[in-house]
């Protein structure tokens, strides 16, 4: 049961001290704030995704601000011993289109002598505020794979700050969205993946927000990429471009250590044990309301000379390894979400409004991961709400899954295939929409 009253907490005292020492940054009084609880003690030992309805504040009262107070800890048994990839998500039901509004990256073992046992995120969600009100629909994910009893217990509360801020985000609009787009790998060009965008922009934007939140993994690369590479990451809008080092270089001064592991090592846009900053950028310049811009996401060149499927490859000699073995040695990788945010300088006459943009082409995504067991992820993109069918096929074109077939709104959308039923081997998956058909090829092997 989630909670909905003003309350005293640690949290609340925690606040209080934050307005004596950041008046500027957190602007209402203590007694104008509302907390509410959402997941609490919520117990994470593998990569399932949380979800769950909760009642927040509804649109009667303006809130300058609101901020996700996320702690996490660790069940009796002890913690995930590593630095895992976590995010929170509102979901637009019943089509589950997402929206990630957190990320972060659990800490090492924070349980012993001198750890601090649990830490606490502050994360301003208030770009969301179209989105928390009323009843909403969460998702909590932890990238775990260590299994029970161990693990991580997540709390998450938002203080809804009473208030009037200065503009108004109305309007959502995702744009590139990849849990695992491999870089450097020239038969998996990530290019494919970021297609340029064509967006309208909305007539009623006084303020555009172009928010980027890509963090990078896999090491003992061409260069140790993707967690421990500096590569420049850029965006086209229109004529003009936003550009940025993919680098953080705090994770020495992480408040929530010390800890277990290398946790003290700077990384491509995050930090263990920490919530991930977002790359935001105020695009308001670049466009014209009611008007189309072509976004184009561009990255660095950048080659991975030690990969399986590099012919030049020889381990032990241009690369300690040419194999992936999932420890040492792991596929570079960006997790990439991307979103518009439209603001206005006038309070929305309707709030909670999302979109997906305009989206010009079908797209059939690649499954991940690839090869899988039993469990696999398939995205794929829509322009226009239509009719789809997305099966599934043995060699022999015997149909052995059908995953939708129905109607699918405009945008970009996630299913999960369950292959527990079947035996190894190569499948093959298909979308049809409208006149548009596309079929790729999966392996399961177990």
């Amino acid at each position: 049961m989630n909670k909905m009253i003003p309350r005293i907490s640690a949290l609340f005292i925690f606040t209080l001290i934050l307005l004596i020492i950041f008046p500027n940054n957190l602007i209402a009084d203590p007694g104008d704030t509302t907390w509410v609880m959402t997941y609490n003690q919520e117990y994470h030992d593998w990569a399932t995704v949380h979800r769950d309805t909760f009642q927040l504040p509804g649109t009667g009262t303006s809130y300058s601000q609101i901020l996700m107070y996320y702690t996490i800890g660790c069940p009796a048994a002890g913690c995930d011993p590593w630095d895992r990839l976590g995010w929170v998500k509102v979901y637009d039901d019943p089509d589950s289109i997402s929206y990630e509004i957190a990320r972060v990256i659990t800490p090492y073992n924070i349980v012993g002598g001198g750890y601090p046992g649990t830490c606490t995120w502050i994360i301003d969600v208030t770009d969301y505020a179209m989105l928390l009100h009323d009843e909403v629909s969460f998702g909590s994910y932890i990238e775990s794979w260590i299994g029970a009893p161990r693990g991580w217990l997540v709390t998450i509360e938002y203080a809804f700050i009473e208030g009037e801020p200065d503009f108004y985000p109305y309007e959502i609009v995702n744009l590139w969205q990849y849990s695992y787009a491999v870089i450097g790998d020239s038969s998996r060009p990530i290019e494919e993946k970021l297609n340029p965008r064509d967006i309208i922009i909305d007539d009623n934007a006084d303020k555009v927000k172009l928010r980027v939140i890509t963090t990078g993994h896999g090491q003992g690369n061409t260069q140790n990429a993707a967690e421990f590479s500096q590569l420049w990451h850029s965006v086209d809008v229109g004529p003009d471009s936003v550009f940025h080092i993919l680098w953080r270089t705090d994770c020495a001064a992480n408040p929530c250590s010390p800890q277990g592991g290398t946790w003290q090592y700077n990384r491509a846009g995050w930090c263990p044990g920490q919530s991930v900053i977002p790359w935001d950028n105020d695009i308001t310049a670049s466009v014209i309301a009611g008007q189309s811009v072509i976004l184009n996401y561009n990255l660095q060149p950048y080659e991975n000379f030690c990969r399986p499927n590099n012919p030049d490859c020889i381990s032990g000699v241009t690369c300690p390894d040419c194999d992936y073995n999932y420890t040492g040695h792991t596929e570079p990788h960006y997790t990439i979400q991307s979103q518009l945010i439209y603001y206005s300088d006038d309070p929305p006459v309707n709030v909670g409004q999302v979109g997906e943009g305009v989206i010009e082409e079908y797209l059939l995504m690649q499954n991940y991961p690839n090869p899988f067991n039993p469990l696999t992820k398939i995205s794929y993109h829509i322009p226009e709400t239509e009719f789809v069918k997305l099966k599934v096929y043995d060699p022999i074109g015997n149909e052995v899954a059908s995953l939708v077939d129905g109607i699918a709104k405009a945008g970009i959308h996630e299913v999960t295939f369950d292959a527990s039923n079947l035996t190894s081997g190569v499948y093959f998956y298909k979308l049809q929409a409208g006149s548009f058909v596309e079929t790729k090829k999966m392996i399961l092997l177990k």
